[in-house]
């Protein structure tokens, strides 16, 4: 059987289509309607001058961008002290994800083990590449280590760790994540999506880029989406072992990342402390809006994201279209529970206004 940094050329396919449009009849549909809280967005760009580089970079659109964002993959490198050939960038961290599964499970017979429930695009890049996917159920809103391992058989040969989790917003400490990442057979490619690790603040957690090299068959990704505030310029990154890295680097398309993400990209790490006040502001808020729900007898999970989760189970769907009628939209994650992204301070009080009114119309119907 091959190590996973052995498996290289595999040609995979990827083809997704996801319906446009409001979630519930009388969801807010353009922004600045309502309040939208099922994205995970940041609620707004955390870099004061990013207008001013968006402009210059546009001064150049007539220009095809660098076929392998060389600037920016010295900027990330330079970040953790790593070498640049460990440095992998693309069009946004699941793009970069898609490019790992269908190189480690190319065959209808492998397998691939993550979470349930988890990020949606886990389950779509799986089955694109016409692989197996492998669901384990999550343990008190973690995820169940314990099972996954034994989850892993002769045709595993991914595993997804989404930490901090999505959609719960949990994080796995650092001694117990450490233990199961080198029980994980080398056959077997981990995947460590971090997007949210940022949000962890002084958390007990794993840091992929202090760990990825004492790991050979661990991938770690990162994104520009989340803390740094560019959903909409598709920037991403991974960090791993040098085959592995050169065999992702091979997959990706060239000019895969425009002129003006890269740009955007670069001038958030140039100005990361300011993008790390904006973290801690979410933070901040992510308490405030905890206490409030906590406050009104709420369930909450603790949570190292910027979302907080919501364990409603059945009621998930109802709480989720009554708030998109109140023009909040929250994500409803199947009958588990609903996600509920941390906003401006406004969102927070009309979010906390609603599920106080929701709560107690529920009330008054449990005992009519």
């Amino acid at each position: 059987m091959t190590s996973a940094g052995q498996r290289v050329g595999h040609q995979g396919r990827f083809f997704m289509t996801r319906a446009a449009g409001p979630a519930h009849p009388g969801a807010p549909t353009h922004p600045g309607e309502g309040h939208q809280l099922s994205l995970n967005e940041m609620p707004a760009v955390p870099l004061a001058h990013l207008e001013e580089v968006l402009r210059e970079s546009l001064l150049g659109a007539n220009r095809y961008p660098d076929p392998f964002s060389r600037r920016l993959t010295e900027a990330i490198a330079d970040l953790y002290s790593v070498p640049d050939h460990e440095v992998v960038v693309g069009p946004g961290s699941a793009a970069i994800l898609q490019h790992v599964i269908q190189w480690a499970a190319p065959q209808p017979t492998d397998e691939v083990i993550y979470a349930r429930p988890s990020f949606d695009a886990y389950r779509l890049v799986v089955n694109a590449a016409g692989a197996k996917p492998v669901e384990v159920p999550l343990k008190e809103h973690k995820h169940d280590l314990s099972r996954m391992l034994d989850g892993i058989t002769p045709h595993t040969r991914a595993l997804v760790l989404c930490n901090p989790h999505n959609p719960t917003g949990t994080a796995l400490d650092t001694a117990g994540m450490l233990a199961f990442l080198r029980e994980v057979p080398e056959h077997v490619v981990i995947v460590l999506d971090e997007a949210y690790r940022e949000f962890a603040g002084g958390q007990d957690t794993l840091n992929g880029p202090e760990a990825y090299h004492d790991i050979p068959n661990m991938v770690v990704l990162r994104s520009f989406s989340k803390a740094y505030g560019l959903a909409g310029l598709r920037v991403g990154y991974a960090l791993a072992p040098r085959d592995i890295a050169h065999t992702l680097r091979n997959r990706l398309l060239p000019f895969s990342v425009s002129t003006i993400a890269e740009a955007a990209a670069r001038a958030a790490l140039a100005r990361r402390p300011e993008v790390l006040r904006q973290v801690d502001r979410v933070i901040a808020e992510r308490g405030r809006l905890t206490e409030g729900l906590r406050h009104q007898g709420w369930d909450v999970t603790p949570s190292a994201a910027n979302f907080c989760w919501l364990p409603l189970g059945p009621r998930s769907p109802a709480f989720a279209a009554a708030a998109a009628r109140q023009g909040i939209l929250v994500r409803a994650v199947g009958e588990e529970g609903v996600r509920i992204t941390v906003g401006e301070p406004q969102a927070t009080d009309a979010l906390l206004h609603f599920t106080a009114q929701f709560a107690a119309e529920s009330a008054g119907l449990a005992s009519a």
